[in-house]
């Protein structure tokens, strides 16, 4: 199973642990690579550090019948980009009783402009490493995108023109809900895979202006529904679906992750807003 950012969507590195017909259709019907800008005007994304507990809410045929863990996620302000970072522990039990123990950690550097982006994921199970995908990616000045692996493998990848980097993605969303569409289709490429981007499908309800018992006060928020899906062709299912509301400045909370054969519900126990950068810029718009 190949992986998904879970960057709040940039949440949107959880898949990566455990059809491209209808995929290119809608996002040929939003125009997804030309429309959806790199990085949205009047979006203002909030430096916080969030921590879900995981629980299984569903389990339908498939190898895995219990699931539970725990997963804290934090953005940063570094005046020129945003640095993120998460960390994932799921503990798994198969029908045959047999469990895992996994734990992901995932971390990224954003440039604000949509210029850069760094990444780093480790993923292991049962304290053996399992994998490690690390490199960088430069946007060109016609808008692809060039991604050079240094892990597992030294090798470059080309992603299409309007491919977004994961905080961009969640920006691309809220800006979609305030502006009252109900979907768009952005390709993603958050680090978690080497085998490039994502087509996704985002599904937006109604903007909420005042949400009923908000994780942040005062900031409107959207139910969101993201279905990730791979390029490769003939695909017609999504690798991965994840659902959660996202407040105006990318806050996300009432997580639900849809591995395929079960789904994992996502509860805040602890959440607090970060500081605001000292720039030299901003320290000498004060003086």
């Amino acid at each position: 199973m190949r992986g998904a950012c879970f960057v709040l969507s940039g949440l949107v590195a959880v898949a990566a642990m455990l059809g491209a017909a209808r995929v290119a259709s809608a996002h040929a019907e939003t125009g997804a690579g030309a429309r959806v800008a790199i990085r949205p005007d009047g979006v203002v994304l909030a430096p916080h550090v969030i921590r879900y507990e995981l629980s299984l809410s569903r389990a339908s045929g498939g190898d895995t019948v219990d699931g539970s863990g725990t997963m804290t996620y934090h953005v940063a302000d570094e005046c020129e980009s945003w640095s993120a970072g998460q960390h994932l522990r799921l503990h798994t039990v198969t029908r045959d009783g047999g469990a895992t123990d996994s734990v992901s950690d995932y971390a990224t550097l954003e440039s604000k402009d949509g210029a850069h982006f760094v990444f780093h994921t480790e993923e292991a199970d049962d304290g053996r490493v399992r994998s490690k995908v690390e490199g960088e990616a430069d946007r060109l000045p016609d808008g692809r995108v060039l991604v050079h692996f240094h892990l597992p493998a030294v090798k470059t990848v080309e992603l299409p023109r309007g491919t977004l980097f994961p905080l961009a993605h969640t920006e691309a969303i809220i800006e979609a809900a305030r502006e009252g569409r109900t979907s768009i289709a952005p390709l993603l490429f958050d680090g978690t895979t080497t085998d490039g981007a994502f087509y996704t499908y985002v599904t937006l309800g109604r903007w909420q202006p005042l949400p009923a018992d908000p994780v942040v006060p005062h900031q409107g928020a959207v139910n969101a529904h993201v279905a990730f899906y791979s390029m490769a062709p003939g695909t017609v299912t999504p690798d991965f679906e994840l659902g959660s509301r996202y407040f105006q400045d990318g806050v996300a909370d009432r997580l639900m992750m849809d591995f395929g054969s079960f789904q994992l519900g996502g509860k805040v126990v602890s959440f607090r807003l970060g500081a605001p950068a000292r720039c030299r810029h901003r320290i000498a718009m004060r003086r």
